[in-house]
């Protein structure tokens, strides 16, 4: 039944409730609506908001740039550090700080991060003096054996904080002995000199005792020499002429200078091999075959180094004909040559030598950092650890930039960064003894060397001086030189870059200059001279216009260490800092580089200079003596031709990095051409080369001559001997030697 109203008024209010209860619905699911809609804008607005209040995202890593990063990255006080430590022992090869610093190069390069770190050793003949008998040089009564004058042993400490020198002042390799006689200055003792004094002065100088200065040409050619001339010993010293040329006659030599103190002592050896003279040829391993030989190939007679204030006295009274006019040096006497004492017959030289032969270890440190590409192909950086006295600017300064290389290769590494060849860092051991290091290492690895090594960079002092930068090398890496070199800032404000500078200093060329003279002074002399790999060394110099010597002053003394190279060498090391940055960027260069950055024209432009050089003294002669030039010539420019095809090759491939094999080949062809030139037998008497193109003058062991085996011979003709048939053989092996160079730069074989 239907429910019932007590009125209309009361009906109308239930309807009302019906109908407020449907509006309160609409109303809260509105409500909610709009709730949720206010709420999701809210969310909206919080997000946004929260997103743009977040930082801005950081831009990609920036692409590491190697060359840029070792630019950066040298560092001058890690150059001092390693100097001033480098320096705070004698390293002479043989004793406990060459062997203590030796060790320390190796964990520290471990340390750096390079791959692999070796230590090659091989037990070798050197030579000491004797620390219980000191080598000496006496003035003396003949008659009644009065001494009137002693040589000094050892150089006197000149500054507070220098260390006492505890190594006599011996020239290595001499053999011991005791001999008398008459004095007799001889300049030089160049072949040129001992000639005037017997040919002009028609004096009798065998038996005597010779006393040469130091400079010109290596102190072995100056031994030798004064054997060849029958002399029973040799003296050496330093002349102020050479080593005091200070041009404000107030300033005061070292330690007020760099320039050589009268107790200053040069040390150095006299022996004219390479390698150890118990084993030339061959290494010394632990299983080789030891023939002493040494008695063959080292000097025979007495030699002693000593200061100019010591030679002084031995000069000061000298009898006989007055020295020629570029003989004086600027002693405080007059030049005279001898032999013998003004007015006093009884006065003679004494030599006493005690030095001795000892076979020592010695030890190569080697680095390696293994090549992603082409782990076969070596680019090596090398510089030797041991040192006559402390060493400063020679080696230490350039063991200090290659250890630097290393630290700076290795943070590369740790990036990420590795070559695409092969760098492998060498510090030699007993390099002054006479390059041992580096060539028992070479005759060790003779056939890895002669087929994978790209090249080899050789920095043995970083600054001699801060005028300019001097270098020596292969005519195939002369661009590259170039090109890294344009790469690095210049230490000086008023050029741009270490080019600029180098080319404003070269007199007006239209290159900076440099030199195809290497020479045998250094380690890079059996990598160039006995297997044909390309190699560069370089330092900065002083200005040698201004000051013509030989080498800087305090070279091989006691006074070369860290103070005088800190004040005088490179007061801010900021040359140091810049051959670092060129030797390093120059090795990443040609080690990452896809093509070889050689150019092959170079060499065959030095060829025709050297050719051309060598006509101009002899072709009359030679034409007289039906020598046969038509086919040296033709042999010249067949190679000529050969180069500059090649060139014009290169320059028109395309993509050589999507043909491996072909880049390979034309790799493998620039690499090959210097050994081309290296002879499989001997080159006559003299000549220490067997590469047909580059040896070191028998007149100076420093310098090369080209075309040795032509040169040499011509040398004895020239003395009278009849060598025309020596010299056609000469004359026929550079020309089969060119033109098989002509071979390698061409694909086919002829049959």
């Amino acid at each position: 039944m239907m429910r019932g109203f007590d009125s209309i008024e009361s009906m109308n209010a239930d309807e009302l409730l019906v109908k407020r209860k449907r509006g309160s619905k609409r109303f809260v699911v509105g409500a909610a609506v709009i709730g949720a809609l206010f709420f999701l804008v809210g969310i909206l607005i919080g997000f946004f908001s929260h997103e743009t209040e977040q930082p801005i995202p950081a831009p990609p890593p920036k692409k590491l740039d190697p060359a840029q990063f070792i630019i950066e990255n040298v560092d001058v006080n890690f150059l001092k550090n390693k100097l001033k430590n480098f320096t705070s022992q004698v390293r002479t090869s043989g004793n406990e700080g060459n062997n203590e610093l030796a060790d320390k190069l190796k964990s520290m390069w471990s340390d750096s991060g390079v791959d692999k770190i070796h230590t090659f050793s091989y037990n070798v003949l050197l030579s000491f003096a004797n620390l219980t008998e000191p080598n000496k040089v006496e003035i003396l009564n003949k008659t009644s054996g009065t001494i009137l004058f002693t040589s000094s042993a050892f150089e006197p400490k000149l500054q507070s904080d220098e260390r006492n020198s505890s190594t006599l002042s011996y020239n290595a390799y001499c053999p011991s002995g005791i001999v008398s006689g008459d004095a007799v200055y001889v300049n030089y003792g160049r072949v040129e000199d001992l000639e005037y004094l017997v040919k002009n002065l028609s004096l009798n100088i065998t038996g005597q005792i010779f006393i040469a200065r130091y400079g010109k040409i290596f102190a072995g050619n100056k031994v030798l020499n004064a054997e060849n001339y029958n002399a029973s010993g040799i003296i050496l010293y330093s002349d102020p002429a050479d080593v005091n040329q200070a041009k404000n006659k107030s300033v005061k030599p070292y330690p007020d200078s760099w320039w050589l103190p009268s107790t200053g002592i040069t040390r150095g050896t006299v022996y004219m091999g390479t390698g150890d003279p118990m084993t030339p040829g061959y290494p010394s391993t632990d299983y080789g075959f030891y023939k002493n030989r040494s008695k063959d190939i080292l000097p025979r007679i007495p030699c002693q180094p000593i200061s100019y204030g010591d030679a002084m006295h031995i000069l000061g009274n000298l009898s006989g004909h007055a020295a020629p006019t570029s003989w004086k040096g600027t002693l405080p006497i007059d030049y005279k040559v001898g032999p013998g004492y003004e007015n006093n017959t009884e006065l003679e030289l004494k030599m006493t030598v005690n030095n001795y032969l000892e076979t020592k270890q010695v030890q190569n440190v080697i680095g390696v950092i293994q090549g992603r590409e082409e782990p076969d192909r070596y680019v090596l950086l090398g510089n030797h650890h041991d040192s006559w006295m402390y060493g400063a600017a020679d080696p230490q300064s350039g063991n200090a930039a290659l250890s630097q290389a290393v630290n700076i290769f290795g943070q590369l590494l740790k990036k990420g960064y590795r070559p695409r060849r092969t760098l492998v860092f060498c510090s030699w051991d007993a390099e002054e003894f006479g390059l041992i290091g580096s060539t028992e290492w070479i005759e060790s690895n003779l056939k890895i060397v002669g087929a994978r090594v790209v090249a080899y960079l050789n920095v043995e002092t970083a600054a001699l001086g801060t005028f300019t930068m001097q270098v020596a090398t292969s005519p195939l890496l002369q661009d590259a030189l170039y090109a890294a070199a344009k790469q690095i800032p210049s230490p000086e404000k008023e050029f741009k870059t270490l080019y600029d500078l180098w080319l404003a200093k070269s007199d007006k060329n239209l290159e900076p200059r440099l030199s195809y003279s290497l020479g045998g002074g250094s380690s890079y002399a059996a990598f160039y001279q006995q297997v044909g790999v390309s190699c560069a060394d370089f330092h900065f110099t002083f200005n040698e216009e201004t000051y013509p010597m030989s080498n800087y002053p305090l070279h091989h003394s006691s006074y070369d260490n860290y103070f005088s190279y800190e004040h005088y060498h490179d007061p801010e090391f900021k040359y140091a800092k810049a051959i670092t940055q060129f030797w390093t960027t120059l090795a990443n260069n040609i080690a990452n580089a896809q093509l070889l950055p050689f150019n092959v024209s170079r060499f065959s432009s030095a060829l025709k200079n050297f050719l051309t050089d060598l006509m101009s003294k002899y072709e009359e002669l030679w034409k007289k003596n039906q020598v046969n030039l038509d086919a040296l010539l033709s042999a010249v420019n067949n190679f000529t031709k050969a180069t500059e095809e090649f060139e014009s090759q290169l320059a028109a491939e395309k993509d050589l990095d999507k043909q491996p094999y072909k880049l390979r080949m034309y790799n493998d062809q620039i690499m090959q051409l210097e050994r081309a030139f290296i002879y499989t037998g001997s080159l006559p008497a003299g000549s220490s080369s067997r590469n047909i193109i580059f040896g070191p003058s028998h007149l100076n062991f420093y310098k090369d001559s080209f075309f040795p085996g032509i040169v040499e011979t011509m040398y004895t003709i020239e003395k009278g001997e009849d060598e025309w048939n020596q010299l056609k053989q000469q004359v026929f092996l550079a020309t089969f030697y060119i033109q098989s160079a002509v071979q390698t730069l061409t694909w086919d074989l002829t049959l």
